[in-house]
């Protein structure tokens, strides 16, 4: 697997674009997101882990000699490609880790900034000199919640394939 589509996909999958500030008065960064939370996000909050990743399309990333497309993307990437979690703080504070908890991750990375969650579910990130909204869809047990992105994947046969994309975090206890 190539590192860049690693890096490029963990970055989609997060919805975060970074960008730089500097000190020019033309550059107005957003505020940090603070306030008492709601119910829904008191709920909401704790550590979500990536659980699943499927396509609607069928795609055989393997290069394991054997023809196996699959929607099922979270079984073909290695565990450090799903190693990703969100920790959403009741102080509205929340951290996005990658690649950190398993063993030996040669892409890691770490965001942190604060959070809101929208009463039509979609979740605010304020981060560095960014604002990003990401729709969500929570399952009505609060246990899980999914993100849906187009994104173009390319096969072991080096085949071009463009497919909606779910991302699914469980809540851990």
């Amino acid at each position: 697997m190539k590192k860049t589509f690693v890096l490029v996909k963990s970055l989609i999958a997060m919805g975060f674009l970074f960008v730089s500030c500097d000190n020019s008065d033309d550059i107005k960064c957003p505020e940090a997101l603070t306030g008492e939370l709601t119910e829904m996000e008191t709920s909401f909050s704790g550590t979500w882990a990536l659980t699943a990743i499927t396509s609607e399309e069928e795609i055989d990333l393997t290069d394991d000699d054997t023809d196996n497309p699959s929607t099922d993307l979270y079984s073909q990437f290695p565990a450090c490609d799903n190693d990703s979690v969100y920790t959403f703080e009741s102080d509205r504070n929340y951290t996005y880790i990658f690649g950190k908890t398993e063993a030996d991750c040669d892409s890691q990375q770490e965001a942190t900034g604060t959070w809101q969650l929208t009463e039509n579910s979609s979740l605010i990130f304020v981060s560095g000199c960014s604002r990003q909204i990401t729709p969500i869809d929570l399952n009505e047990e609060n246990t899980e919640f999914t993100i849906e992105k187009t994104l173009t994947y390319t096969d072991v046969d080096g085949n071009s394939i463009s497919t909606k994309t779910t991302f699914t975090y469980s809540k851990t206890v």
